[in-house]
């Protein structure tokens, strides 16, 4: 390849997924615009193994206790998992799978072969899921490879399928736009793909759950999947228990999605047998929890009496406990694989007889959905933040595919490709792009349809975004009345104008590898106590911040002063997500953390999860230097009387 600029031959840098100049520096993206599907998902699987390797996990110290044949008993410093999660453990410089938790708590013990564990051994330990979400894109790589996966999803995504458009009624409580899509999706044939821009609060999941109920009501059969949990029950709670599962842990989907749980479906449908088995092993885990628990009171004392040499009747009495504690989880570890195998035989009975299947693209490629490649639908929402390879974890099981996503919200993280250096910002955007399974489907399809009706936002909130990001293609029909927040307060506390700007001169810190503004940080917890004072319900507020830290410190303040039901989160983890007001800390002050805050993309949804009132906390006069954005909205908001000064 020639560069562009100078003409020189570029050569290629594989750790950063590019072509590079070495005369002029110019660089450009590996794409499938240029490059043939082997050399591409070649050097995507490289891209993926890295980040595996250098993943930002939650490690926890563990110390092997018990070891037997088919379990392991570990202690962590404090109760750390769930039982039913999936554990990995760092040996030998590597992740590798340890198993899943049949006992929660201090003591934790998984059902693992692992066979390069020994007692008393000091390992590192997570949750598997995240990793083992590496290992199945890399492992659907060499499918592609090898013509062995449903190359069809592959090509419908990198080369674009023609659909033809729906003329069919539509809904009566769908707008136009949505009936656009609902009609259009009621006649895809086989292995055809249609890709929906779904920009924020425009009835992306009701339009999912329409097209999803129609389907099904027709005998066919539909997985709903996104990267998130959120974003698949916002799509099962709509649709009907009697044919819809949900696949996954109850403590990662919302309360009233527990019903839907393939879990909860298939213990109740075995009944007074599974209910007897489940009986028995909790007198079990009873039995162990109470031995772990005198074994740790024996210990204490053993140390005690080796000062006097008197230690020998303490070490029989923990030897005769080791040997009970391993008989025990011998009979856990049995019992556990007797439940869960009746558990797997009536779950394949419940997601054959189901019309409609949600789970996160992970949770599609694993047991039990793993078995089952025959949905006549998959839809994947939110896919501008999922990976090509992610997405087609779930697309390679379908027929026929949707595909909603909006290219003006957040891409994939790829943390290897990040870079401190402000030059290096346009390429890594530019990558993502190359990467995100929406803007790849987006760019190649031949028929892209838009929702372009919002309903979540009072009409001053969105109204900007329309303009800035969506070329005002996205008509604000929210009601005005409906929307304004029932607050009787002055300045940036009243009412109107629904969008505000607060001006606090502080300054961007450096530290614990984030960033942090502390004059925000006491800004913002003054404006949510006022917030409260004035009436405003907790539950209704929310914080948000670019930076870990940032969100961390706000956090740690209002817990303290007894707010700690106000959540705090940062912008990425918030997409998909709306409150009635939302609190958004710029934190960034310099032209470092101010580009990567007016990266359009996230700066889009930050903006956009309020309902009713948005209060944005900066630095105005630092702001107002560059033209960006961010500088835009600063000047929407005082065209709007809603700048203030702190």
């Amino acid at each position: 390849m020639f560069c562009e600029k100078c003409g020189s031959v570029m050569q290629e840098d594989v750790e950063h997924f590019c072509f590079r100049c070495k005369r002029c520096s110019f660089s450009k993206p590996y794409s499938l615009d240029y490059m043939d599907d082997k050399s591409f998902l070649k050097r995507l699987a490289i891209l993926i193994q890295k980040e595996k390797e250098q993943q930002d996990i939650e490690t926890f110290q563990a110390q092997v206790v018990v070891k037997s044949k088919s379990s392991v008993t570990i202690k962590l410093p404090f109760p750390v998992f769930e039982e039913g999660e999936m554990l990995a453990y760092y040996k030998d410089n590597k992740w590798k799978h340890l198993g899943t938790v049949v006992l929660s708590g201090e003591l934790t013990t998984v059902l693992s072969d692992a066979l390069d564990l020994t007692e008393n051994e000091e390992i590192k330990v997570t949750k598997a899921e995240t990793s083992i979400g590496y290992d199945l894109q890399l492992d659907l790589i060499k499918k592609l490879l090898n013509s062995t996966s449903n190359v069809n999803a592959y090509f419908a995504v990198t080369r674009g399928t023609s659909v033809s458009l729906g003329q069919g009624v539509g809904k009566a409580q769908l707008d136009p736009s949505q009936n656009e899509v609902y009609s259009t999706a009621l006649s895809l044939k086989p292995n055809e793909l249609l890709v929906v821009v779904g920009p924020p609060g425009t009835g992306k999941t009701t339009v999912i759950s329409e097209i999803a109920k129609s389907f099904a009501e027709c005998g066919l059969k539909v997985l709903v999947t996104s990267h998130t949990n959120r974003a698949v029950d916002n799509v099962i709670e709509k649709l009907p228990l009697d044919y819809t599962l949900r696949v996954g842990l109850p403590e990662k989907v919302l309360p009233k999605v527990k019903k839907y749980l393939l879990m909860y479906k298939a213990k109740e449908a075995l009944g007074q047998r599974y209910n007897e088995l489940e009986e028995q092993r909790q007198k079990i885990k009873k039995n162990l929890f109470e031995l772990f628990q005198e074994k740790k009171q024996l210990g204490k004392l053993y140390e005690e009496t080796k000062k006097v040499h008197a230690e020998v009747l303490f070490k029989n009495k923990i030897s005769k406990l080791d040997a009970q504690i391993v008989e025990l989880q011998e009979k856990l570890s049995k019992l556990s694989e007797e439940i869960d195998d009746l558990l797997l035989e009536e779950s394949i009975k419940l997601i054959r007889e189901a019309k409609v299947i949600g789970s996160t693209l992970i949770k599609s490629a694993l047991s039990p959905l793993n078995e089952f490649n025959d949905f006549d639908l998959v839809i994947v929402d939110e896919a501008s933040q999922a990976s090509l390879t992610l997405a087609l974890l779930a697309l390679s099981k379908g027929k026929r595919w949707i595909i909603v996503g909006d290219d003006k919200q957040l891409l994939p993280i790829f943390r290897t490709l990040y870079s401190e250096n402000p030059s290096d910002y346009e390429l890594i955007k530019a990558t993502l792009y190359e990467i995100s399974a929406f803007t790849v489907a987006l760019k190649r399809s031949k028929v892209k349809l838009m929702l372009t009706n919002h309903y979540r936002s009072h009409p001053e909130i969105f109204s900007f975004s329309s303009k800035e990001f969506y070329e005002g293609k996205v008509r604000v029909v929210s009601n005005t009345n409906e929307k304004t927040l029932n607050i009787q307060g002055n300045g940036p506390f009243s009412a109107n104008p629904a969008v505000t700007f607060v001006h606090v001169k502080g300054s961007v810190e450096h530290a614990e590898s984030s960033y942090k503004n502390q004059a925000e940080v006491n800004a913002c917890v003054e404006i949510v106590k006022k917030l409260k004072e004035l009436g405003v319900n907790p539950e209704d507020i929310c914080v948000i911040a670019p930076y870990r830290l940032q969100r961390n410190l706000i956090g740690e303040r209002l817990s303290k002063l007894g707010l700690g039901q106000i959540e705090v989160n940062t912008v990425d983890a918030f997409q998909g997500r709306e409150k009635k007001v939302v609190v958004f800390s710029v934190t960034a002050t310099d032209s470092r953390t101010l580009r990567f805050v007016s990266d359009p993309n996230r700066f889009n949804v930050a903006v956009t999860r309020a309902q009713c009132k948005l209060i944005v906390v900066g630095n105005a006069d630092v702001i107002s230097l560059e033209e960006n954005c961010i500088k835009r909205f600063l000047e929407y908001t005082k065209s709007m009387n809603g700048f203030f000064e702190w």
